[in-house]
């Protein structure tokens, strides 16, 4: 009787108590690319072979205490084709030893971000720089929905755990 009582407020609180995830999702049919839980303070990066200049890009996120997805530095090679030239508002450019531009102090508020893997151009996601995901090589040509996703512990166990199993 005790462990009946017991475990209906454990349901009830694993059905309210609110998680956030990091998900990406492969748009071809929805599988599951990446699922974790995050916390304010995680980190992530992504990189790719600019089309053009045929070197690496790296962008810079950070989860805020929002639980919001921020974009706060790119490094890149040398403005041009597409790539930024200079910083914005309180943002600040600076020319790297290695001759990349680096742009940080960026706020930029990506709600979801829709990222084109491309083969020839070597995604790449990091997450708090333990995991590295090459995407291109993973996936091939693809396109990629990345998001912050709001559940509940359930909708965690079979959205994210079950869909590790497959």
């Amino acid at each position: 009787m005790f462990i009946c009582l017991a475990t209906v407020p454990l349901l009830v609180m694993m059905w309210y108590w609110p998680l956030h995830a990091l998900v990406l999702r492969d748009t071809r049919g929805g599988s599951l690319v990446f699922g974790r839980l995050i916390s304010p303070g995680d980190v992530f990066t992504l990189a790719y072979t600019h089309s053009v200049k045929r070197k690496t890009v790296w962008d810079f996120y950070v989860i805020s205490e929002r639980y919001e997805i921020i974009q706060n530095k790119t490094i890149f090679p040398d403005s041009d084709f597409g790539l930024p030239s200079r910083a914005v508002g309180q943002e600040t450019y600076t020319l790297l030893p290695d001759g990349n531009g680096c742009i940080s102090g960026m706020q930029r508020l990506i709600p979801s971000l829709l990222l084109r893997v491309e083969r020839a151009y070597d995604n790449t996601f990091t997450f708090n720089e333990t995991l590295t995901l090459n995407l291109s090589h993973k996936l091939g040509d693809c396109v990629i929905d990345m998001r912050i996703s709001d559940m509940n512990l359930f909708q965690y166990i079979f959205q994210i755990v079950g869909a590790c199993g497959k």
